[in-house]
């Protein structure tokens, strides 16, 4: 097996290892460190949006949304995790989830498990640069003491800390009164602690969007007033199931309750638009639109649509682990303009840290990169050519360039929630096959095995030198992944040989060049 060693390089670079500090240069002075709004929708499908050839088509025209994609950059291939909590975990981080033990949903309330109060998050970067930090709507990476949003850098929150789902959980048959806590909304700040705030129930499910916008708007007043630059997070309940839309959208589309959803959610995220321009705060904030995963099917008739891609939420196929995403940035990112470069959730944290002038903490591997030059066109291309993809520690696929590598796949239609061992390694290229469904790996491209070992190789270096965090723990131990097809001596001799390049190279910065190898030469 040959390895791409100036690939291994430039992954391995990517890996904070032997104390090296992300660093990252200030691109604005203090005072005009623009706010930031990210708003994530749930469960939303790529092409449920207009301007990814949904909207009318889906019953419910999205005006808003796809206004905002005209005003800033567009992403067709933005790629999340395979669920909630790991695409969510992985924003705030910068980091793959199976780093940090949140591969899975958030459980029963209470339950220790979620994002380690050891993690540096978004939010806490930002209080680091100066920021107010607020977050109104949905968390799902900790339900329990040290683990809520303002225990992990968030000045304010308002919302609920598991899945809309649970909502329906006392409606189902055999339930019984008593036999968990009541799901709750909760409601306070990082200095007074938090307090319940009221059942999410079914009845209050369909209100729930509404005062999300509510507070938001009116935190953007006070921030307005208070003349620091923001942070404002909303992660917006909808269009997960059930997607009970409020009454003034019941029945508004005549297609049923997920377009009227789909249109309230277009109407919410113009609310927010509209306070900005009110406000006079548009032309200094960066404004992030995107989707957590792919639609969950099992949940017919309130499910999204994958557009030209396969599979659903909770699988590493197109439809769940590729999204909409949208950023708008006045005098810095180009309007109109669509790429389908490779960028993914966890790049936001190393580029906003750009942004913003922040180093992040050199204890850690990351796995996001830095999208601040492709965002203002210093740069052509994105930083990034491939992601991995794992369920639970098992590293079940890649992606690189236009080619999508399967190890691992879920059982047929994952009927049963298991994996489905497969006798080759699958390989599809997903730009002329979207749907995946011609395996394309017995036609001469098994060497796509090459560069996954170039981007997994710098991964395992990174896990034996930082280790990562087991579901429930609260600091990190050490730990691995599983990849199939390789024999784990073989993992073991390649990694010898990266630790050697790796000891040459520090060996030769740290000396000046007396020592060691260049890692910039060229071979005879």
């Amino acid at each position: 097996m040959f390895i791409n060693s100036k690939k291994v390089q430039a992954v391995f670079a990517r890996c904070l290892i032997a104390g090296v500090a992300l660093a990252v240069s200030p691109l604005l002075a203090a005072s005009d460190k623009p706010n930031v709004v990210f708003m994530l929708s749930d469960n939303l499908g790529y092409g449920d949006l207009g301007v990814y050839g949904g909207g009318i088509i889906r019953g419910a025209a999205t005006p808003r949304i796809d206004a905002l994609a005209a005003e800033g950059m567009r992403f067709t291939n933005f790629n999340v995790e395979a669920e909630c909590t790991p695409s969510r975990s992985a924003l705030m981080t910068g980091r793959y989830a199976v780093r940090s033990g949140t591969t899975r949903a958030v459980p029963l309330p209470g339950i220790p498990q979620g994002m380690a109060p050891w993690e540096y998050t978004m939010a806490e970067m930002f209080k680091d640069a100066g920021y107010d930090t607020a977050i109104f709507g949905k968390w799902h990476i900790g339900a329990s003491e040290g683990r809520f949003p303002t225990d992990q850098g968030f000045d304010y929150w308002w919302g609920f800390p598991n899945s809309t789902d649970v909502a329906r959980f006392p409606t189902v048959l055999g339930f019984e009164e008593g036999l968990m806590p009541k799901f709750s909304f909760y409601e306070g700040t990082a200095d007074d602690g938090l307090e319940k705030a009221g059942e999410y129930s079914l009845a209050s499910r369909p209100f729930v969007d509404d005062e999300i916008v509510s507070r938001a708007v009116a935190y953007l007043g006070e921030a307005k007033q208070n003349g620091k630059p923001f942070f404002l997070y909303l992660p917006f309940s909808l269009v997960h199931h059930p997607s009970l839309p409020h009454p003034d959208f019941d029945g508004q589309t005549g297609q049923g309750r997920f377009a009227d959803a789909l249109a309230e959610h277009d109407y919410r995220v113009g609310q927010v638009l509209d306070a900005l321009d009110e406000l006079g705060l548009t032309e200094n904030t960066v404004v992030v639109y995107a989707s957590d995963n792919g639609p969950d099917r099992a949940e017919f008739p309130h499910i999204g649509d994958t557009g030209p891609y396969r599979g659903y939420l909770g699988t590493v196929h197109e439809g769940s682990v590729r999204t909409p995403m949208m950023l708008r940035w006045p005098g810095k990112v180009e309007p109109g303009r669509v790429t389908n470069d490779i960028v993914a959730i966890h790049d936001f944290m190393p580029t906003f840290a750009a942004i913003v002038g922040e180093e992040l903490p050199d204890d850690r591997s990351y796995d996001g990169l830095n999208q601040l030059p492709f965002l203002t066109g210093e740069a052509t291309a994105s930083a990034r050519d491939a992601l991995l993809f794992f369920h639970d520690s098992t590293l079940m696929a890649m992606k690189w360039k236009q080619f999508k590598l399967y190890l691992k796949r879920e059982s047929p239609d994952r009927e049963d929630g298991r994996y489905a061992d497969l006798w080759a390694p699958e390989a599809f290229n997903v730009v002329i096959d979207p749907k995946e469904t011609n395996n394309i790996a017995g036609d001469g491209y098994l060497w796509l095995l090459s560069p996954l070992l170039s981007e997994v190789l710098p991964f395992m270096y990174s896990l034996e030198e930082h280790g990562l965090i087991q579901p429930g723990a609260d600091e990190r131990t050490e730990g691995t992944v599983t990849i199939p097809f390789f024999k784990q001596s073989l993992v073991d001799a390649s990694l010898d040989e990266l630790k050697k390049q790796a000891i040459k190279k520090k060996l030769f910065e740290l000396s000046g060049g007396l020592i060691g190898e260049d890692p910039s030469a060229k071979p005879e």
